[in-house]
Protein backbone atom coordinates (compact mmCIF):
# COMPACT_ATOMS: atom_id res chain seq x y z
CA UNK A 1 0.00 0.00 0.00
CA UNK A 2 1.55 3.61 -1.04
CA UNK A 3 0.72 6.73 0.15
CA UNK A 4 -1.80 7.88 -2.66
CA UNK A 5 -3.42 4.60 -3.51
CA UNK A 6 -3.32 1.04 -3.15
CA UNK A 7 -1.11 -0.82 -5.27
CA UNK A 8 -2.22 -4.67 -6.35
CA UNK A 9 0.53 -6.97 -6.28
CA UNK A 10 2.59 -8.38 -8.71
CA UNK A 11 0.86 -11.56 -10.31
CA UNK A 12 2.73 -14.19 -12.07
CA UNK A 13 2.17 -14.27 -15.62
CA UNK A 14 0.62 -17.18 -17.03
CA UNK A 15 1.90 -18.42 -20.20
CA UNK A 16 -0.79 -20.03 -23.23
CA UNK A 17 -0.13 -22.74 -25.92
CA UNK A 18 3.34 -23.49 -24.94
CA UNK A 19 5.26 -26.93 -26.40
CA UNK A 20 1.84 -26.99 -28.84
CA UNK A 21 3.85 -25.84 -31.88
CA UNK A 22 1.43 -22.53 -32.07
CA UNK A 23 3.19 -19.55 -31.13
CA UNK A 24 3.55 -18.94 -27.68
CA UNK A 25 1.33 -15.94 -25.67
CA UNK A 26 1.38 -15.00 -22.29
CA UNK A 27 -0.38 -12.77 -20.29
CA UNK A 28 2.57 -10.18 -18.99
CA UNK A 29 2.43 -9.76 -23.16
CA UNK A 30 -1.34 -9.58 -23.40
CA UNK A 31 -0.93 -6.60 -20.63
CA UNK A 32 2.12 -5.08 -22.63
CA UNK A 33 0.16 -5.31 -26.35
CA UNK A 34 -3.38 -4.09 -24.88
CA UNK A 35 -2.37 -1.71 -21.94
CA UNK A 36 -3.81 -3.97 -19.30
CA UNK A 37 -3.48 -2.38 -16.22
CA UNK A 38 -2.24 -4.97 -13.09
CA UNK A 39 -5.53 -4.41 -11.37
CA UNK A 40 -7.15 -7.43 -13.48
CA UNK A 41 -6.90 -10.81 -12.51
CA UNK A 42 -4.48 -13.09 -14.45
CA UNK A 43 -6.02 -16.32 -14.11
CA UNK A 44 -9.18 -14.18 -16.10
CA UNK A 45 -6.78 -13.10 -18.82
CA UNK A 46 -5.69 -16.29 -19.31
CA UNK A 47 -9.35 -18.06 -19.49
CA UNK A 48 -9.86 -15.20 -22.04
CA UNK A 49 -6.98 -15.64 -24.21
CA UNK A 50 -7.48 -19.86 -24.19
CA UNK A 51 -11.18 -18.76 -25.53
CA UNK A 52 -9.55 -16.41 -28.24
CA UNK A 53 -6.47 -18.81 -29.40
CA UNK A 54 -9.52 -21.64 -29.48
CA UNK A 55 -11.89 -19.50 -31.86
CA UNK A 56 -8.70 -18.62 -34.20
CA UNK A 57 -6.57 -22.11 -34.23
CA UNK A 58 -10.12 -23.39 -35.32
CA UNK A 59 -10.98 -21.04 -37.75
CA UNK A 60 -7.36 -21.37 -39.75
CA UNK A 61 -7.16 -24.95 -39.47
CA UNK A 62 -10.69 -25.00 -41.16
CA UNK A 63 -10.09 -23.31 -43.30
CA UNK A 64 -6.36 -24.79 -44.55
CA UNK A 65 -8.12 -28.20 -44.37
CA UNK A 66 -10.55 -27.16 -46.33
CA UNK A 67 -8.40 -25.32 -49.32
CA UNK A 68 -8.77 -26.62 -52.89
CA UNK A 69 -5.74 -26.58 -54.97
CA UNK A 70 -7.24 -23.37 -56.49
CA UNK A 71 -6.99 -21.70 -52.53
CA UNK A 72 -3.42 -20.38 -51.88
CA UNK A 73 -3.42 -20.55 -47.87
CA UNK A 74 -0.09 -18.74 -47.07
CA UNK A 75 1.24 -21.29 -44.18
CA UNK A 76 1.53 -24.75 -44.13
CA UNK A 77 -0.17 -26.83 -41.47
CA UNK A 78 2.46 -29.60 -39.15
CA UNK A 79 1.90 -32.98 -38.26
CA UNK A 80 0.52 -31.82 -34.75
CA UNK A 81 -2.01 -29.19 -37.48
CA UNK A 82 0.23 -25.98 -36.12
CA UNK A 83 0.91 -23.92 -38.23
CA UNK A 84 4.47 -23.44 -39.68
CA UNK A 85 4.13 -19.70 -39.64
CA UNK A 86 6.62 -17.12 -40.78
CA UNK A 87 8.08 -14.24 -37.92
CA UNK A 88 5.80 -11.68 -39.65
CA UNK A 89 2.67 -14.24 -39.72
CA UNK A 90 3.60 -15.01 -35.69
CA UNK A 91 3.10 -11.11 -34.92
CA UNK A 92 0.11 -11.13 -37.07
CA UNK A 93 -1.08 -13.92 -35.20
CA UNK A 94 -0.27 -12.81 -31.65
CA UNK A 95 -2.71 -9.28 -32.72
CA UNK A 96 -5.60 -11.32 -33.88
CA UNK A 97 -5.35 -13.27 -30.64
CA UNK A 98 -4.56 -9.97 -28.48
CA UNK A 99 -7.16 -7.97 -29.77
CA UNK A 100 -10.16 -10.52 -29.24
CA UNK A 101 -9.06 -11.32 -25.82
CA UNK A 102 -9.51 -7.31 -25.60
CA UNK A 103 -12.56 -7.20 -27.16
CA UNK A 104 -14.11 -10.22 -25.38
CA UNK A 105 -12.38 -9.07 -21.85
CA UNK A 106 -14.48 -5.22 -22.42
CA UNK A 107 -17.64 -6.83 -20.69
CA UNK A 108 -14.97 -7.91 -17.49
CA UNK A 109 -12.64 -4.72 -17.56
CA UNK A 110 -16.24 -2.49 -17.16
CA UNK A 111 -17.58 -4.82 -14.16
CA UNK A 112 -14.21 -4.62 -12.00
CA UNK A 113 -14.04 -1.20 -12.98
CA UNK A 114 -16.86 0.55 -11.26
CA UNK A 115 -16.28 4.29 -11.44
CA UNK A 116 -19.40 6.77 -11.81
CA UNK A 117 -17.34 9.24 -13.49
CA UNK A 118 -15.43 9.90 -16.55
CA UNK A 119 -16.38 7.93 -20.16
CA UNK A 120 -15.78 4.33 -19.66
CA UNK A 121 -14.70 2.82 -22.81
CA UNK A 122 -15.22 -0.75 -21.54
CA UNK A 123 -19.04 -0.25 -21.88
CA UNK A 124 -18.74 1.26 -25.48
CA UNK A 125 -20.20 -2.06 -27.95
CA UNK A 126 -18.72 0.17 -30.84
CA UNK A 127 -15.52 -0.27 -29.60
CA UNK A 128 -16.00 -3.17 -28.67
CA UNK A 129 -16.85 -4.07 -32.33
CA UNK A 130 -14.22 -1.85 -33.46
CA UNK A 131 -11.64 -3.77 -31.85
CA UNK A 132 -13.14 -7.29 -32.62
CA UNK A 133 -13.00 -6.14 -36.52
CA UNK A 134 -8.79 -5.96 -36.03
CA UNK A 135 -9.01 -9.82 -34.81
CA UNK A 136 -10.89 -10.44 -37.76
CA UNK A 137 -8.73 -8.58 -40.11
CA UNK A 138 -5.63 -10.31 -38.62
CA UNK A 139 -6.90 -13.93 -39.09
CA UNK A 140 -8.14 -12.87 -42.50
CA UNK A 141 -4.34 -11.52 -43.39
CA UNK A 142 -3.20 -15.24 -42.45
CA UNK A 143 -5.30 -16.42 -44.75
CA UNK A 144 -4.06 -14.41 -47.74
CA UNK A 145 -7.71 -12.92 -48.00
CA UNK A 146 -8.36 -9.29 -48.63
CA UNK A 147 -10.44 -7.23 -46.03
CA UNK A 148 -13.78 -7.99 -47.71
CA UNK A 149 -13.37 -11.45 -48.64
CA UNK A 150 -11.46 -11.22 -52.35
CA UNK A 151 -8.65 -13.19 -52.39
CA UNK A 152 -5.61 -11.15 -52.49
CA UNK A 153 -2.84 -12.21 -54.63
Amino acid sequence: MSGFGFQSPAQESIVIDAGSGWPELSTAEFRKHRRIPEIFEEAALADSLNRSVAEIQQQLISFALQASNDTDVPFTLGESLAPNFSVQQISIYRGAVYARSHADLLGYFSAVDQKEAGNNKAQDTPQQDAILAQSNRSVRLLLGLGRVGVHSA
